[in-house]
């Protein structure tokens, strides 16, 4: 039954990618008779006039991108990714956050330790440490361009046993001037440099948009895939200390390489898989068009009212698998064994249903005052599943049986034991939720928003999200400065899974109450001098981790205050460069919120423009974090759990690396 299954997965997989290249090879076709279309009639006037030959037109290639914010409702414009400037760390969470607690390898679970990058998935705690792998909503890119467009990537580290690759790849197109295609696969897989360390990962994602004259809409359906293989660490950290060394004591063993080191899963063949899909289709409807002069005089048509509907589909399934249970020894952590005593398989899924409606009045709505308003509601529905596998079947005597309370039809079976089935257990979990939003979005002087969202009925009742952010903007001496603030406010309800679970090697029933967490940050940005600085801090009260045990607890014994400072600046002098980003962050308690008080990333090269085509960087990076008490990983639950036995950090990594660029080219 399982490898049926992985067939019709796989079928429905092949028939999506069929679809794709054949959408994007009529878009392909449209766009060229568009084309010539154009061509044709440019070179019929010219013979008309001229009598002359017939000549091809050039279209410039032009690339615009932007990502959908404020709930899908704003395009927030970015840079199309063409820069050489650290294009050599191509580990998203490494270039997302300045601090990590990360297993070491691409694609691994990871933990920011970068207090303005910590947060929580809203739906799935399995999701909390792979957040900058999977894309969420507002990380989604749309293009508009006149000329396809492909970006193509392949990186791989070395030595080619223990290698590291990484396969990328964009194509999008427009079908006419108002109508977007695109697809997106990355694949990336690293060996690790010790055993068991093995990693896989797979995204795709295809997008459709149309901007109508009074229709839009933005179309993401996306597939991602991990499989991670879990060694649960080195047996001994003193080991690594042992490789290489010629000069050890007599009886101690030295290691000729990494990954002849003991790990403590050796013989388990635990890995962790995870598979997702995603649709999201939110489109727009203008209610109405008025005319209005723009600062050229010309007549330009303007929506001072639109309504917008979005739709989110999702679907999770993640698994942890462990086999021959009768081989581990090393510690207590996989000693409870509540399904198998032999094996492991959790199945663990999450879906997701959401609407969301709104109405937006934009600024062009009010010329006096100049600002818009939006309200909205929606209904998210969600679902979590845990399935027990029917061929998962023990015996174990009948009174803990019925006492475990998931057997169905107990059957007595030779000295009295039972035969348990465990039944899968769902549960749903509906809620709805109101918010608005005042915001100024345009002007290039001043920009703000502020918004609130409440949660009411049966589940996530008293909910709240609260936010603003203010942008103002003029020169201090002859630099454009923008001074920007920003504050969030949440009082939330905690996950379900956070509140019950149920696996082979963990259980718990929580009673949670609701918790609190206000963030700010306040700063200054000079784009001509490359150089933003800005200071943060936050309260979390009655905040929920995870504990040594590895199991959720609420802290209720009073607030946890963060404070810090981040600086950014790109130095540049006759060709050396230095792109420097570092951290200053105090927390009131590390053994719940544990963060290094010192963090550390620079980029420093050599820049060279070479025979008028060829950029030349030669350098090195460095990163550097003071000790602090580093949380422990746990594989069965992909989860960083608090510690207090060992703190890690107070050395530094350094990466040489050579970067060119040559034409539409990086190496």
């Amino acid at each position: 039954m399982q490898k049926h299954n992985h067939i019709i997965s796989s079928c429905q997989q092949l028939v999506l990618i069929v679809l794709l290249l054949a959408s994007v090879a009529i878009g392909t076709y449209a766009q060229q008779s568009l084309a010539n279309r154009g061509i044709s009639r440019n070179n019929s006037t010219q013979n008309q006039s001229s009598g002359s030959d017939s000549k091809k037109v050039d279209i410039e290639p032009n690339v615009k991108a932007w990502r959908m914010i404020d709930g899908m409702s704003l395009a927030d414009t970015i840079p199309v990714d063409t820069l050489l400037n650290l294009h050599q760390i191509n580990n998203p969470i490494w270039k997302n956050n300045i601090m990590n607690v990360t297993l070491g390898v691409l694609g691994s679970p990871y933990q920011s330790r970068f207090f303005p990058t910590i947060r929580k998935h809203d739906g799935n705690i399995f999701y909390n440490s792979l957040l900058d792998y999977i894309p969420q909503s507002d990380q989604m890119i749309f293009y508009n361009t006149l000329t396809p467009y492909t970006n193509l990537a392949y990186q791989m580290g070395y030595p080619k046993r223990r290698s590291e690759e990484y396969v990328h790849a964009i194509f999008t197109q427009n079908i006419n001037r108002r109508a977007n295609v695109g697809f997106q696969y990355s694949l990336s897989t690293s060996i690790g440099m010790y055993a068991n360390q093995r990693t896989d990962q797979s995204r795709f994602r295809m997008w459709n948009s149309y901007d109508g004259d009074y229709y839009h809409y933005y179309l993401n359906l996306q597939y991602n895939h991990s499989e991670i293989n879990e060694n649960g660490g080195l047996v001994d950290r003193k080991s690594v200390l042992q490789l290489h060394d010629k000069n050890l004591p007599a009886g101690e063993k030295k290691y000729d390489s990494a990954e002849d080191m003991p790990v403590r899963l050796s013989d388990v063949d635990a890995l962790n898989k995870m598979s997702t899909y995603e649709l999201k289709l939110s489109h727009m409807f203008d209610l109405a068009h008025i005319t209005r002069l723009d600062n050229d005089s010309n007549e330009i048509e303007i929506a001072p009212i639109v309504a917008r509907h979005t739709l989110t589909v999702h679907k999770n399934h993640s698994h942890f698998m462990m086999s021959n249970l009768d081989s581990y020894k090393e510690d207590d952590s996989f000693a409870i064994r509540n399904i198998d005593e032999h094996k492991t398989r959790d199945n663990r899924k999450y879906y997701e249903y959401k609407n969301e409606f709104e109405l937006k009045m934009t600024e062009d709505f009010n010329s006096v005052l100049k600002f818009g308003v939006r309200a909205f509601f929606g209904v998210d529905v969600r679902r979590y599943r845990r399935d027990d596998q029917p061929e998962k079947i023990i015996e174990d005597d009948k009174s803990n049986a019925l006492k475990a309370g998931n057997v169905v039809n107990p059957t007595v079976g030779e000295n009295n034991k039972v035969i348990i089935i465990h039944k899968s257990k769902a549960e749903n979990e509906v809620s709805t939720y109101l918010g608005g939003q005042i915001f100024k979005n345009v002007g290039e002087n001043l920009r703000w928003k502020a918004g609130v969202l409440a949660y009411l009925g049966k589940n996530r009742n008293g909910d709240v999200e609260a936010n603003g952010e203010v942008n103002i903007t003029f020169p201090i001496l002859k630099y454009k400065t923008d001074f920007y603030g920003k504050a969030w406010f949440e009082r939330r309800s905690p996950e379900y899974l956070e509140k019950e679970y149920y696996s082979n090697h963990f259980e718990w029933s929580n009673n949670f109450g609701q918790y609190e967490s206000s963030k700010f940050e306040s700063g200054i940005r000079i784009p001509d001098l490359r150089l933003n600085v800005y200071a943060f801090g936050g309260i979390l009260n009655d905040w929920i981790y995870f504990n040594e045990e590895c199991k959720p607890a609420q802290f209720d014994d009073k607030a946890i205050k963060v404070m810090g400072v981040y600086g950014e600046k790109h130095f540049s002098i006759i060709g050396f460069n230095s792109i420097v980003r570092m951290a200053w962050q105090h927390t009131s308690n590390d053994s719940i919120m544990p963060l290094p008080e010192f963090s550390l990333q620079a980029s420093n090269f050599y820049e060279a423009f070479l025979f008028d085509v060829l950029t030349l960087q030669i350098g090195f990076d460095v990163r550097f974090n003071s000790k602090y008490y580093a949380p422990k990983y746990m594989p069965a639950l992909m989860q960083y759990c608090a510690q207090r036995k060992e703190s890690v950090g107070g050395y530094g990594f350094f990466d040489p690396y050579i970067n060119f660029h040559l034409k539409r080219a990086r190496v």
